[in-house]
């Protein structure tokens, strides 16, 4: 797509086909890609809003000014680019050089294809990296911020068909927040990823006013060690761990209700302390968070 200007422009589910895609050139314009790609580039657009669904490999955001883009990817990137509001789910670490003003908060969006999008796209929902942000010019100042509150795009009436919407409570990727040091932490982690969903989801729905501040997958060696060092499971072996980390009052008390009264049949373990969950939250995160650039 290029040279669009005050159009609003799509590409249908299963019109890509995980191919590349390049976007260039437009200005005052709402493009959406509702089905997976490849690969993407974004270059010279302005005044718009961008979403590119989910994405094998890498987007790249280039010389782009004043405009709001919602991603979901393995890799991100952005490069001379200034004003952009970024709603973003990102497998690795996002990269971005040469940029200012650039406001960085977690995806949160549905359409009805998506789920299976994210799976040929090799996308994990629970492990999302979306403020780890790296800026390669540090030195020149302050030069992205995280928002805590997702970020609400304009939808065309002309995607109704397909499902979409803004609303936390559809999105298939669970919406994680910065610690905020205080109030308890817990640490929470299944055997399954449909089990973790319908906990995470049960946090909203009770109105628990905890939040969900970590959450990862992991499975191979790292799953068999982790086990083992922290005994989750009792003698039961599982292929596979989704780990959380919630936060706030009484966080172990409120999550350990919501297992015995709307999932006593799940595979589970929970800490039973505050003092637990700090050292199977390092434990379990650590390896992911290493390999992070400070």
């Amino acid at each position: 797509m290029e040279n669009l200007n005050g159009c609003t422009a799509y590409k249908s589910p299963g019109s890509i086909g995980g191919q590349q895609f390049v976007i260039r050139n437009c200005q005052d314009s709402n493009i959406y890609l509702l089905d997976h790609t490849g690969s993407v580039t974004v270059d010279d657009c302005q005044r718009c809003t961008i979403v590119v669904g989910p994405t094998k490999q890498s987007v790249f955001v280039r010389d782009t000014i004043n405009s709001t883009v919602v991603v979901a990817c393995g890799q991100f990137r952005v490069r001379d680019c200034a004003s952009l509001k970024i709603s973003l789910f990102c497998s690795t670490q996002p990269v971005i050089e040469s940029s200012r003003e650039l406001q960085f908060s977690c995806y949160q969006f549905y359409y009805n294809q998506l789920g299976d999008q994210f799976v040929k796209a090799d996308l994990n929902i629970w492990n999302n990296n979306w403020r780890t942000v790296y800026d390669y010019t540090w030195n020149e100042g302050d030069n992205w911020t995280v928002n805590e509150e997702p970020i609400v795009v304009e939808l065309s009436d002309q995607l109704n068909k397909y499902g979409i919407t803004n609303e936390s409570k559809k999105s298939i990727v669970p919406l994680t927040k910065c610690n905020q040091q205080s109030g308890e932490n817990c640490f929470v982690a299944f055997g399954c990823g449909i089990e973790a969903s319908r906990f995470v989801q049960a946090l909203q729905s009770h109105e628990t006013d905890l939040s969900l501040i970590k959450c990862n997958y992991s499975d191979g060696k790292d799953t068999k060690v982790f086990q083992e060092r922290a005994k989750l499971f009792g003698t039961k072996k599982v292929e596979r761990i989704i780990g959380l980390q919630i936060q706030g009052p009484h966080a172990i008390n409120k999550c350990l209700a919501i297992l015995a009264n709307d999932f006593p049949q799940f595979t589970t373990m929970i800490s039973t302390t505050d003092t637990e969950a700090k050292e199977l939250i390092k434990m379990f995160f650590h390896t992911f968070e290493s390999e992070f650039q400070p």
